[in-house]
């Protein structure tokens, strides 16, 4: 088995074609979503960088607990460290303009970072990944695992990819991209401009509208309009030029007839925040779709199952058990991830009735538990100086923007959703197999 795992941080789903998105082109992801598996509701449980890693090296939840309560034991089982034992070859490359933690970057068979040099990280990541499936293409059994920053601010983004969302028809209206990646040539070209969050540009004409490459995590008004007009639209370069880079690798591999030989992945370890509920990137563990609804497209050799889409819910940590099953690697009994195969060949239906998000900010922490058909979010520890932050409930997938909250008009729902989330987060805790609590099914 061959493994190619793109990881692009901080990709938001909703600016993914596939996943709904019309107004921003993403040729290249959407050409893999029609070659391959979407997975529709995959869902980050600890969407913060180290959080994420976790959970697609071990397995396990790694949601985080009050302060009074230990948190969990170690895993005793690693994705990389079961694959060598096997004779997997296994070769990270990482984008080193944004650090990954330690732990990580251990025990890899290779390890190889890079750096912006006379080219973006983005375009030396690829040409390092080629370089890489080259030296591989005698081997029978290998993992290639890419961390790209791209979409981490501050956005190294060629002009080229920028100017297309802040053109403007003579009545002042964004043009829609309709060059599927032809820009690729003006990829050396980087946008080197930072900026801060703009406070009082609001004024501004949306005509002179300019990118905002640097913002500062933190608060932004709702109705701050032209400042979530850069923020998106520059967000949105960065999403292009991260898809047509994809597209070089790719196309390398289809012209050299390796495409069809291996498995690739493209995910993201979460969301980025734009402003959508008033705060802008790391700021406040809120765990709305923003952030912890990742996207998932796995292509198959061959393009087997081309066209799929699953339905059911599916979280980071069933990556490492789904990877070992590719692999022919017996699955550890006591991790709680599930192998995704099953519900690829229409085996079972879903691999769990319910999905379990957490995430920790300074002092502020936020749990949050996801089913077909709602969205809840518990806020669990808050700052003295904070606005106090109330539970919400949202229908899925109705609401997908997550604004109107039912809570007040499904009181008995919402208790019973606490109720579970608190004894799946204690479970979680507890080492050995996961035994969650049920989930009865009430009307909202």
């Amino acid at each position: 088995m061959k493994v190619l795992v793109v990881i692009a941080r901080g990709l938001q789903s909703s600016y993914v074609g596939c996943y709904g998105n019309e107004w921003l082109a993403t040729p290249t992801l959407d050409r893999l979503a029609a070659e391959g598996i979407v997975f529709d509701q995959h869902l980050a449980d600890h969407p913060d960088t180290a959080g994420a890693r976790r959970s697609w090296r071990a397995g396990i939840h790694c949601l985080p607990a009050l302060p009074a309560v230990p948190l969990a034991k170690e895993s005793a089982h690693d994705l990389v460290k079961l694959l060598r034992a096997e004779k997997v070859s296994t070769t990270l490359i990482v984008d080193g303009t944004h650090p990954l933690p330690a732990d990580f970057l251990a025990d890899w068979e290779q390890v190889k970072r890079v750096k912006s040099t006379d080219a973006t990280p983005l375009e030396h990541a690829m040409e390092t990944t080629q370089a890489v499936l080259k030296r591989l293409a005698k081997r029978d059994s290998w993992l290639v695992w890419v961390e790209l920053a791209t979409l981490l601010p501050p956005w190294q983004v060629p002009p080229s990819f920028q100017e297309r969302y802040f053109a403007e028809d003579e009545e002042g209206e964004v043009e829609e991209d309709e060059t599927d990646g032809e820009d690729d040539e003006d990829m050396d070209d980087v946008e080197d401009d930072e900026a801060e969050i703009d406070e009082e540009g609001d004024e501004t004409d949306e005509r002179t509208l300019t990118p905002l490459i640097d913002p500062a995590p933190g608060f932004v008004e709702p109705a701050a309009d032209v400042t979530l007009a850069r923020l998106q639209r520059s967000y949105a370069g960065a999403v292009a030029f991260f898809d047509a880079g994809l597209e070089l690798l790719l196309e390398d591999l289809r012209k050299r007839g390796r495409l069809d030989d291996m498995t690739v992945i493209v995910t993201s370890d979460r969301g980025f925040p734009l402003g959508e509920h008033g705060v802008v990137g790391d700021f406040r563990p809120w765990l709305h779709d923003e952030l912890i609804h990742a996207p998932l497209i796995v292509r198959l050799p061959g393009a087997a199952h081309a066209g799929q889409r699953v339905g059911s819910l599916t979280q980071a940590l069933d990556l490492m058990p789904t990877l070992l099953a590719a692999f022919d690697v017996p699955i550890p009994p006591d991790i709680h991830g599930h192998d995704l195969a099953p519900l690829v060949r229409g085996e079972v239906e879903h691999v769990r009735d319910y999905a379990c998000s957490g995430l920790s900010i300074g002092e502020r922490i936020e749990w949050a538990l996801r089913t077909p058909e709602w969205s809840f979010l518990l806020p669990i520890l808050q700052a003295v100086e904070d606005v106090p932050r109330v539970p919400q409930l949202f229908v899925k997938p109705d609401d997908c923007r997550e604004v109107n909250n039912l809570l007040q008009h499904n009181q008995d729902l919402a208790e019973h959703l606490e109720r579970v989330l608190r004894g799946f987060v204690a479970a979680s805790q507890v080492p050995g197999r996961l035994n969650p609590p049920p989930l009865k099914r009430l009307d909202g």
